[in-house]
């Protein structure tokens, strides 16, 4: 039932927050009461129980209270929400995505032990540092030409694909990089495995089409805009990439 006033007994009640939590985001200024009445006690109303739902939302989904007092505005107005939501959505992803690089340096060094190679431990190291400090946030306001917006909008529909594209790309670069390290043979099983999964990642965001094959060849000219950890990352597995390629389609063509 809703009350004209609720006090911080109230409040804790409703939001499963603790008495001392909600008095410390009044003296954040996150969250202050309506008001305080004849007995001085501090109350609130139901807008106040929106804001707080709010927050309880956006703390749950990683802001600090110093974001949540500092960029977001308790109204209901679209675009304000969606790019706060937005934001933090690309750095989500960004965590989510360094747990995952981590993850396929694992996976990489267990397959070279497993086939016999000792994982190049030091390159690896260094690879992981650079690739722990990319911030993806900065492809979000990477200055893409017109042609080049509208050709990306049109190959990656959702957010998510180009995140699986990213993941793809990196997982091959880590690959290739630690391949070169152990000196996996570039006629080997492994070095051919990843030549195709190269191979199938081109063709499936490019379809082999020339506009699209040269949006992505015009973005790979302008490394310098590209996080250090990146550009560094595709550097290192390059010419083990180029090498893998070529010895990929020698071998078929013989």
């Amino acid at each position: 039932m809703k009350k004209e006033r609720y006090y911080v007994s109230d409040i804790s009640n409703i939001s499963g927050l603790t008495k001392r939590t909600i008095q410390y985001y009044d003296n954040e200024g996150v969250l202050k009461p309506a008001g305080r009445d004849e007995n001085n006690r501090r109350f609130y109303t139901d807008k106040e129980l929106s804001i707080l739902e709010q927050i309880i939302f956006y703390r749950n989904i990683g802001f600090s209270l110093k974001q949540i007092k500092e960029e977001i505005n308790y109204n209901d107005r679209k675009e304000s929400l969606l790019d706060i939501l937005s934001k933090q959505e690309i750095y989500l992803y960004s965590q989510l995505e360094e747990i995952q690089g981590r993850i396929d340096a694992v996976t990489t060094s267990k397959q070279l032990i497993e086939e016999g190679y000792t994982p190049p431990w030091e390159l690896l190291s260094k690879i992981m540092r650079d690739i722990n400090k990319v911030d993806i946030s900065i492809w979000s306001n990477y200055p893409f030409s017109e042609t080049q917006l509208t050709i990306f909008e049109d190959v990656f529909d959702s957010q998510q694909l180009v995140f699986n594209f990213y993941n793809t790309f990196r997982k091959i670069s880590i690959k290739a990089v630690s391949y070169k390290g152990a000196g996996v043979p570039v006629n080997s099983s492994l070095a051919i495995e990843l030549a195709e999964e190269w191979i199938n990642m081109v063709e499936k965001v490019t379809k082999g089409e020339p506009e699209i094959i040269n949006s992505f060849l015009q973005v790979d000219k302008h490394r310098e805009r590209w996080n250090k950890g990146e550009k560094a990352l595709l550097e290192e597995a390059e010419p083990y990439l180029e090498d893998i390629l070529k010895s990929y389609y020698e071998g078929r063509n013989d």
